[in-house]
């Protein structure tokens, strides 16, 4: 009797398992993500936070996201061809900035040598600001789980941009502000000499 019971429950499970497999495999293995941000400070700071890798550590939202995280900055640190890799809990990755305009990034990046993503940031002045919009495509390459780690993606990166971007507000409304107060600063000083 029980050694029915187990053939019975044994066949569910490989049932239940192979209908799994299936529908991750039906599953998109492509994903998107696409986030903006208002920035109330000049796109030259924006883009000086975003295009120098030497900048990151003040708006990006990894660190807080992996605390174990360390980024490792080459040479060039900073506009075309710059790059950055990191090794954490999750893995490790490089990152590559591919081409640079005054109102786009290009980048690629490489996660454990085998996933790549592509992502472009633009820069959109306004009247009073910037929209900062980054847009992140990949696909999945983990086999027979593709699907499903494609959804994975997608959800950690939607948050994780959502941190960032309103990081990089904050980080460039302020260095704006400071920029004017030393400004300020600077012409004061120069007119009582």
């Amino acid at each position: 009797m029980v050694i029915k019971l187990l053939k019975v429950l044994f066949k569910y499970v490989l049932v239940l398992l192979l209908i799994v497999v299936v529908v991750g495999l039906l599953l998109p293995q492509d994903y998107r993500v696409s986030k903006h941000v208002e920035i109330n400070a000049n796109t030259s700071t924006i883009k000086t936070l975003v295009a120098d890798f030497n900048q990151w550590h003040t708006w990006s939202p990894w660190q807080q996201v992996d605390p174990t995280i360390e980024f490792i900055v080459n040479e060039p640190g900073a506009g075309v061809g710059a790059h950055q890799s990191w090794i954490g809990k999750w893995g490790y990755g490089e990152m590559t900035i591919t081409s640079l305009s005054d109102d786009e990034m290009s980048f690629n990046i490489l996660l454990n040598n085998e996933h790549i993503i592509e992502g472009t940031l633009t820069f959109s002045p306004q009247a009073n600001a910037n929209i900062v919009t980054c847009y992140i495509e990949g696909q999945s390459t983990t086999l027979l789980i593709s699907g499903y780690m494609a959804l994975v993606y997608e959800y950690i990166l939607n948050n994780t941009l959502e941190l960032g971007l309103n990081n990089l507000k904050t980080v460039a409304q302020l260095s704006d502000i400071q920029s004017v107060a030393n400004s300020h600063d600077s012409k004061n000083s120069t007119s009582t000499d």
